[in-house]
C-alpha cells in the first residue's frame, strides 16, 4: 500500500496587511502584462520546494524546524519582472537581505539533516504576482513595498480543477529586531 503525499514547501507568509498590499500589486501588475492575478490566500515567498513527500515528513520537518532560530527582518520588494519562458510575473528584490539569505540556509541545511535534497535551483527571491502573462514586464516598483518578515511556515498545496490551493500546515516566529528609538535623520 502507497502511503499518502503532499506537496509541501517552506515560505514566507505574510501578514494580512502584506497579503492585501501583494494582492493590489498582483492585480495592476496582471492588468499591466495581460495575465491571472496570484489568489490573494496564495501570495507567499518560496524558501525551498520539497514537491511530493510522505504526510509524515510534515510532521518530521515541523518538528526539526521549530528548533531554527532567526531574527525578523524588512524585505524591501523594489522591482516587477517576469519570466516568459514560465509565463510569470514577479515582484523582487535588487538586494537579499543577510537575515533572508541565512534562513534559507538554515532550512536547506535541514532538509538534508531529514535526508531531503533541496531543489538544485538557485534561490531565486520572488514574490509571484501573475501566470500566464502575454507581455514581458520589468521595472522598479516604486514605491517599493515593504514587508516586515516575522515567521515561515510550512505550506501544503493542494491541487484542484481551478488551481493550486495552499495551507499553512505549521509556523515559526523569528526573533523581533531590539526596537531602534532614534527619530528619521537622528544619528
Amino acid at each position: 500500500m502507497n502511503e499518502a503525499t503532499q506537496r509541501l514547501f517552506f515560505a514566507l507568509w505574510p501578514d494580512t496587511a502584506t497579503s492585501d498590499a501583494l494582492a493590489t500589486l498582483s492585480q495592476q501588475v496582471a492588468a499591466e502584462c495581460g495575465g491571472r492575478p496570484t489568489a490573494p490566500g496564495n501570495v507567499h515567498l518560496t524558501l525551498a520546494f520539497l514537491g511530493d513527500q510522505p504526510r509524515r515528513i510534515a510532521r518530521e520537518l515541523s518538528a526539526a524546524a521549530a528548533r531554527i532560530s532567526a531574527p525578523s527582518f524588512d524585505l524591501v520588494l523594489d522591482s516587477v519582472d517576469s519570466w516568459r519562458k514560465n509565463a510569470v510575473a514577479w515582484a523582487g528584490v535588487l538586494s537579499v537581505p543577510p537575515p533572508l539569505a541565512e534562513l534559507q540556509q538554515k532550512i536547506a541545511r535541514l532538509l538534508l539533516a531529514s535526508g531531503l535534497e533541496p531543489q538544485e535551483r538557485p534561490f531565486a527571491v520572488h514574490v509571484t504576482l501573475a501566470r500566464r502573462i502575454t507581455l514581458a514586464v520589468k521595472h522598479p516598483l516604486v514605491p517599493p513595498l515593504v514587508w516586515h518578515v516575522t515567521a515561515f511556515a510550512l505550506v501544503a498545496s493542494e491541487l484542484d480543477p481551478a488551481g493550486a490551493r495552499y495551507r499553512v500546515l505549521s509556523s515559526w516566529p523569528l526573533a523581533q529586531r531590539p526596537h531602534d528609538d532614534r527619530e528619521v535623520g537622528q544619528k
